[in-house]
């Protein structure tokens, strides 16, 4: 065989090698192509933990929010002793409940239904600041409200009468105020708390005046409530009807908040600009009259124990309604809001506002634990009993 024939014998075989070369490494590939479904799982996975550690980052610290029940609860209220919380369903049942307090969490353990008679259509309860007794407040399909009164020895209810317009307790828990409006005629009356025994202290110039009554009994504040729309003046007058005087003279006022120590007040004020309640405090000792700057109202607040320092549910969303507010659109109750929380020392005006978890809360019927750090109250979005952790 000559070189030329050799050398083509060469190539074809360096040809063939190579194309076997070839389709082996093809066909090798091609084993290996399911392999990257893991790879593109590994990717994934790794996605996903950083997308999980970034929205640990984001997420906000645990509230001091704690949602104490889920029952729709009527003006909750602390024992007199401070160790546990009274309340009131829709039906008209009464309930208590102790507090028990786990590293600074608190909880309710021991739940009770109270035996007492039941009462449906409570809307609030006044209870008074000593005693076992209380008044009921009931409003009727036509939106007239009207009281009843529990007497805790005989565990009996007793309707008061119609022509009671406004009530109050006297700081004893032994006797009311009242409005009485009778034929077109408004009085001022002192009675047992179902209005027998009365004494009548003083004609009204207003057949629909709100009473609150001071710590000490020594006098009460009243206003009217049917025309929000006018100038509402907030007047006082002693406990035994001799002395009136004029408080808080202009302005659209609704809403009185006694401090603990009968020295100052609270009340509602609509501001001129914006059409929205602001909270406003007179003090009886200086008579200085002062704006906080809050805009709230007074039944979405609440007094430290040293009369010194308020704490506020006030709404980012929506608008704070008066309680009680009588007036053309507006329910009695207000409009749901969502709020943050304030502190707000009304002596330097220095003012702090609480983290929020983010969730849906409206603040009402608020009270202080016995050690004042930490605040309750019913969360209208749910009805439900909560608690705010000053500490935090």
């Amino acid at each position: 065989m000559n070189k030329k024939a050799i050398a083509i014998l060469g190539a074809i075989f360096i040809l063939i090698v190579g194309t076997l070369g070839f389709l082996i490494y093809a066909k090798y590939s091609g084993s290996k192509a399911p392999a990257t479904p893991p790879v593109a799982n590994n990717t994934a996975t790794t996605t996903t933990q950083t997308t999980t550690t970034t929205t640990a980052s984001t997420t906000p610290p645990a509230s001091n929010i704690v949602q104490l029940t889920s029952d729709q609860v009527v003006s909750p209220a602390l024992f007199f002793n401070g160790t546990g919380i009274s309340y009131f369903d829709h039906q008209g049942n009464l309930y208590q409940a102790s507090l028990q307090n786990n590293n600074g969490q608190l909880t309710l353990t021991g739940k009770k239904q109270l035996d007492i008679p039941q009462k449906p259509g409570i809307t609030k309860i006044l209870w008074p600041a000593k005693g076992n007794d209380f008044i009921a407040q009931l409003t009727d399909s036509t939106g007239k409200t009207t009281w009843s009164y529990f007497n805790s020895n005989t565990s009996v209810y007793t309707n008061l009468p119609p022509q009671v317009e406004s009530v109050d307790w006297m700081p004893m828990g032994d006797k009311i105020m009242y409005v009485w409006l009778d034929n077109g005629k408004a009085s001022l009356s002192l009675g047992n708390p179902d209005a027998s025994g009365y004494q009548t202290l003083a004609a009204m110039w207003e057949n629909d005046d709100q009473l609150h009554v001071s710590p000490d009994g020594s006098q009460a504040l009243y206003f009217e409530t049917q025309n929000p729309a006018a100038n509402n003046f907030i007047n006082s007058v002693t406990a035994d009807g001799k002395l009136f005087k004029g408080l808080v003279k202009n302005g659209q006022n609704f809403g009185v908040l006694w401090s603990p120590d009968g020295q100052k007040f609270l009340f509602g004020k609509k501001d001129p600009v914006t059409q929205n309640y602001q909270l406003w405090v007179d003090n009886l000792t200086s008579g200085a009259v002062m704006n906080l700057g809050l805009f709230t109202t007074v039944d979405k607040a609440v007094w430290s124990s040293d009369s010194n320092v308020i704490y506020a549910a006030v709404p980012t969303t929506g608008t704070a309604v008066p309680e009680g507010l009588s007036q053309a659109g507006s329910s009695a109750g207000g409009q749901l809001t969502a709020d943050s929380f304030y502190r707000l020392d009304t002596t330097t005006l220095d003012k702090k506002q609480y983290q929020s978890s983010g969730a849906a809360i409206d603040g009402r019927d608020m009270f202080l634990n016995s050690t004042g750090d930490k605040l309750f109250f019913r969360n209208a979005q749910d009805g439900g009993l909560y608690y705010l952790d000053l500490t935090q």
